[in-house]
């Protein structure tokens, strides 16, 4: 009995040890494990590959702060080709510097496995480099042609980087809030802004894109994606949902608003606090998977000016935050503009200016590239060409065909020959590079040698092979192009933000208006994400005057948002669209992307039919621009300035935010003033130029619908507002706000942000492709319109490009020139006439 009752006290011993010792474990290896794929690094992306002898990647990874890692395991999924000499072929792996590891390329068998663990003191906070970098030599062939058989892939999707703490999720606070927000490990989790009530207003509107520029901002080079939250208000008879217990879409959330009509949602404790402009920021409960480190930060005031104070400074990432929780911001001032990005206008730039530095390379094939950022208003003239300075060497014994081959944005621009006459040494080459070939914004310039060897040689005994060295003080020289901006642009739109991002030389754009029409809040989400891309592209804040509804016409650049038949007939009274044909071509296009989001795909004769209705209604309608549509609000356009004064001239929501705008960029639009008057003869001047300058390219709607499969259900589309100003306007809409919210999905994920060009751009979730629209009725912006310089490139560029106009002048000023020699030589043969005879009635008489 004793050693039953012994036993059975031994059993409750150990089973009350492993309890407490699983209750103590669990929780550490449950909360503390945070696992980043590395498809989360980059959009659109889920592997990467490197090409040739030697070829390097760079992933940016911002990592949330965790407290006590422990240890940290880089996993990876790779493959390479079936060429590679496996005693000469490698792929290493740094972290922010420092080597982790030598994989091997070996004979393909299929994808490799490694699991790199990582020393905890590599791993930080904040922003992280890894890179992957590849050193291979062909098995059989070794000339220039081999190196294209060299290839590694790295699978970024079945890759990752797992953190392991022991010391639990940190507490968040204001000053790791932006941590968090760019963080990879929630990276394809939307920022949720909450705002309270069922509808949002243009404060609201206003607020969430000020927040969500910073947010793009943060990101980098990764898209945003931001949605709209609201909150209802306590229900009758129920409790008011607290911060705890709202049904949010991820891990990052921003509630914004007024004290009085956020604080049942904060709770009495916390809208005490509230006695000036607030910022906090409070943690969220750990999700159902046992994922710790969301939040919900909150910007407040008394009043709506205080919210504006706060709002502001938590927009200003130039400013570091401090480490607390919750605090009155003191220190509101408009935030300061960063400095301006790196653009090269006219001159002369070495390399290493531009980020390059010297390299040297042995083997067949060396590909380097160079960044150049051109300003906004680059026009360029096609007489002109950029000039290329090479210098660098080449060693080794070379065979015939070594050539320095350059690349611009992908297409073929200039190639000098390699030989043995320039003693292995390149001074001051000069390639010329066909200005056409560059745009504004980003260029990529490659730089590609070809090194044939100088016979066949056994690649196990190719030891010295052939060396080629590009020096960083090689050169770009830019020659004076013309300062004008050719509109509509969605790749300009795409890659510089304008003419809402700014213009080069850090001078700003002016506020411009942001229209959100439609209550649901998916179309507020669209037009936030939109507004943080292109402050990502114009690198700094933008200056917003926000509204909802259509109550006029905007005074100034505006981006519209909404489904498109609620729009009124006033917004397409310019477009290259029909706003019934457009509304047609979104529904045809939603359905079928609905179909296929509910795992039933539309079958293909369905999808045919479909189209062949569209085109059967639109044959039967002469429909035009202007045409009414069924449930659409008509607006006169007479009455359209009326109604955008009288906004601006009231007190109201739009004047406060005109103020805002205006006091943010004053002091820079005074270093730049010009007479209204002179800006309107200058206006005046570009609208006769465009009559003959640019040509019209009407949309032909009909074939838009010649590929079923690929109707779209969203579309973006700029072109120039009715009146006299040059003001640009771009719209974005859908048929419904399921189809806005897969759009600007596959806008991120698809990369189709990249693939923007002309006047309009057409695309579906259901199948990742662009429809492009060529520019229709395109207008010219003069940028600096008080400059002869720049007027006569104008002239030049125009001319160049209308052939039968500059035919027509000079055939003009031949004629001009023969009736006027003509008209000189008869009036001289009259005097010389009249005074002959003149003397011959002298001497007569």
């Amino acid at each position: 009995m004793r050693t039953h009752t012994g036993l059975r006290r031994a059993c409750w011993t150990v089973l009350t040890l492993l309890s407490l010792w699983a209750g103590w474990a669990q929780p550490a290896s449950a909360a503390d494990k945070r696992v980043i794929p590395l498809s989360n690094l980059r959009d659109d992306q889920p592997e990467v590959t490197l090409n040739g002898e030697t070829e390097t990647v760079v992933l940016r990874a911002v990592l949330p702060p965790v407290v006590g890692l422990t240890s940290a395991v880089l996993a990876l999924t790779y493959e390479n080709g079936i060429d590679i000499l496996p005693e000469k072929g490698a792929m290493s792996v740094f972290i922010n510097g420092s080597p982790v590891a030598d994989l091997p390329l070996a004979a393909f068998r299929g994808p490799v496995n490694a699991s790199i663990t990582l020393p905890g003191s590599l791993i930080r906070p904040g922003e992280n480099q890894i890179v992957f970098q590849t050193s291979a030599q062909h098995r059989a062939i070794c000339t220039v042609r081999g190196t294209y058989d060299l290839w590694a892939r790295v699978n970024l999707a079945a890759s990752s980087l797992t953190l392991l703490s022991d010391g639990g999720v940190p507490e968040p606070d204001l000053a790791m809030m932006r941590q968090l927000l760019a963080s990879a490990d929630r990276a394809r989790e939307p920022l949720a802004i909450l705002y309270p009530g069922s509808e949002i207003d243009a404060d609201h509107l206003g607020w969430g894109a000020m927040v969500a520029q910073s947010y793009g901002l943060l990101l980098g080079d990764r898209t945003p994606r931001v949605v709209a939250v609201p909150v209802p208000a306590k229900p009758a008879g129920g409790a008011a949902q607290t911060l705890e217990s709202l049904p949010l879409p991820g891990g990052k959330n921003i509630l914004i608003g007024t004290r009085d009509r956020i604080a049942p949602i904060l709770g009495e404790a916390r809208a005490a606090a509230v006695t000036g402009p607030f910022l906090a920021v409070y943690p969220l409960p750990a999700a159902g998977d046992g994922t710790g480190g969301g939040f919900v930060a909150v910007a407040s005031g008394r009043t709506q000016q205080e919210v504006d104070q706060a709002v502001m400074r938590l927009s200003d990432v130039t400013r570091p935050l401090p480490t607390q929780t919750a605090m009155i911001v003191a220190d509101a001032t408009a935030p300061a503009a960063p400095p301006p990005p790196p653009v090269q206008a006219e001159g002369r730039y070495r390399l290493s200016e531009l980020g390059f530095q010297t390299v040297q390379h042995s083997g067949y094939r060396y590909t380097g590239r160079v960044a150049l950022t051109l300003p906004a208003g680059f026009a360029p003239v096609s007489d002109r060409s950029i000039l290329f300075h090479v210098n660098g060497a080449f060693e080794g014994n070379l065979g015939p065909g070594a050539v320095l081959n350059v690349r611009v944005n992908g297409k073929s621009a200039g190639a000098m020959e390699v030989d043995k006459r320039s003693s292995g040494v390149i001074e001051n080459g000069e390639m010329p590079l066909a200005m056409a070939l560059f745009r504004p914004g980003p260029n990529l310039i490659e730089v590609e040698a070809e090194l044939p060897p100088a016979g066949g040689t056994d690649c196990v005994f190719a030891v010295r092979r052939p060396t080629f060295t590009l020096l960083d003080s090689s050169s770009i020289e830019i020659p004076g192009f013309a300062r004008l901006v050719t509109l509509p642009n969605l790749r300009g739109f795409a890659s510089t933000a304008y003419p809402y991002g700014g213009i080069a030389g850090g001078e700003p754009a002016p506020p411009f208006d942001l229209v959100v029409v439609g209550r649901d809040p998916a179309w507020s989400g669209a037009a936030w994400s939109l507004t943080a891309k292109l402050a990502q592209r114009a690198g700094d804040l933008m200056a917003v005057v926000p509204y909802t509804g259509w109550d006029g016409a905007p005074n100034d650049n505006a981006l519209i948002v909404g489904p498109v038949a609620a729009l009124p007939q006033a917004v397409f009274a310019t477009a290259p669209l029909p706003a019934d044909r457009l509304a047609g071509l979104l529904e045809a296009g939603s359905l079928i992307a609905q179909a296929k989001a509910r795992g039933e795909p539309m079958a293909a004769a369905d999808r045919r039919a479909l189209a062949d209705r569209l085109r059967l209604g639109w044959s039967g309608n002469a429909a035009r621009a202007g045409a009414p549509r069924p449930g659409a609000v008509q607006q006169p356009l007479g009455q359209m300035a009326m109604v955008g004064s009288a906004m601006a001239a009231d007190g109201g929501t739009a004047n406060r935010w005109q103020r805002m705008a205006g006091d943010a960029k004053e002091p820079a639009a005074g270093n730049g003033w010009v007479p209204d008057w002179a800006r309107r003869i200058m206006a005046g001047a570009a609208r006769y130029i465009n009559h003959w300058a640019v040509e019209d390219a009407p949309v032909d709607v009909v074939a838009l619908t010649e590929t079923a499969e690929t109707l779209p259900e969203a579309a973006l589309l700029q072109y120039r507002a009715p009146g006299n100003d040059p003001l640009t306007w771009t719209l974005l809409t859908a048929s419904d706000p399921r189809a806005v919210d897969r759009a600007m999905r596959s806008l991120g994920e698809a990369g189709l942000w990249e693939k923007l060009r002309g006047g309009g751009a057409l695309w579906s979730s259901a199948a990742p492709a662009v429809t492009t629209l060529e520019a229709s009725r395109p207008y010219q912006i003069i940028l600096n319109p008080f400059d002869i310089g720049n007027l006569i490139l104008i002239l030049a560029r125009n001319l160049s490009q209308r052939i039968e106009v500059l035919f027509a002048l000079l055939l003009g000023t031949a004629v001009v020139l023969t009736v006027s020699m003509r008209l000189l030589l008869k009036g001289g043969h009259h005097e010389r006439s009249g005074g002959e005879r003149s003397g011959e009635d002298v001497s007569g008489s």
